[in-house]
């Protein structure tokens, strides 16, 4: 991350304050982050999988209890099952266990590893219940409900808000196309025509650079309010904002800026 980083930080320089390319300073910027990014979203997939799991393993410790399985029995049978990531967890819930750690203690630091803020509000709810000496199973059942209501509920939001996703791609669509237009039709018009009260004409360079620095700028932030839209977390919609910026990047540097299309308008 460290080499990265840096890596990136001097491709930039090099990029706007010595060689003058902007492509370069993108691609510090990608160097810089991309690691990063890489590892966050496979974290991120990590926790959402452990969400999906959570309530099944919680569901298969009450039925295991009550067949008779003590608490210990109970996760050792848990962890010879298939919940995906969530398995390796639980292995490692089983070994605490069997060191003699409390059933408390295991979970909770489960939660605090996992970060999930629906799975740390079930765990707060087995451990305040386990404490009040309430029956285990029924702790358990009413856990594993609750997480399943929590997280389809989650589901069911994300997929509701998704369409904002779909909102904000057509709206930066269009204001690329918007973009499109006024560099090929007015500033190149306009760039050829001195009027007499003007001191100097149209610099088409200062329009194009301003209008790929708006691109660029647009799609970044466009592409954050898509992640605090949908999961209220900016970091999600850094992924949009890779996208929406390449777009309007690339669009405008083999398209709009070459003027590849002005000859059919």
């Amino acid at each position: 991350m460290i080499g990265s980083i840096s890596a990136g930080i001097i491709l930039s320089l090099i990029g706007v304050f010595i060689l003058n390319l902007s492509e370069l300073a993108i691609a510090g910027i990608i160097v810089a982050v991309g690691p990063y990014l890489v590892l966050k979203m496979r974290e991120q997939a990590w926790i959402t999988e452990i969400e999906d799991q959570f309530p099944e393993f919680l569901r298969a410790l009450a039925d295991s209890q009550a067949a008779g399985m003590t608490l210990p029995q109970a996760i050792k049978m848990a962890q010879e099952d298939d919940y995906g990531r969530l398995t390796d967890e639980i292995k490692i819930m089983a070994s605490k266990i069997s060191w003699g750690i409390p059933f408390d203690e295991v979970l909770t630091s489960f939660s605090d590893k996992v970060k999930s803020e629906n799975v740390q509000g079930t765990v707060s709810l087995i451990v305040i219940a386990h404490h009040a000496g309430g029956n285990i199973i029924k702790i358990l059942e009413s856990a594993a409900e609750s997480a399943r209501m929590m997280r389809g509920l989650a589901k069911e939001q994300a997929s509701k808000l998704g369409q904002y996703t779909g909102i904000i791609y057509i709206s930066y669509l269009v204001f690329l196309s918007v973009v499109f237009l006024l560099q090929t039709q007015f500033v190149e018009i306009f760039s050829e025509i001195t009027l007499p009260t003007a001191k100097e004409s149209i610099d088409k360079d200062v329009f194009k650079t301003t209008f790929q620095n708006m691109l660029i700028i647009h799609g970044a932030l466009a592409g954050l309010m898509i992640g605090k839209m949908t999961t209220n977390s900016l970091f999600s919609g850094i992924k949009h904002s890779i996208i929406l910026t390449a777009i309007g990047y690339l669009t405008f540097r083999f398209i709009i800026g070459s003027n590849l299309l002005s000859g059919f308008l």
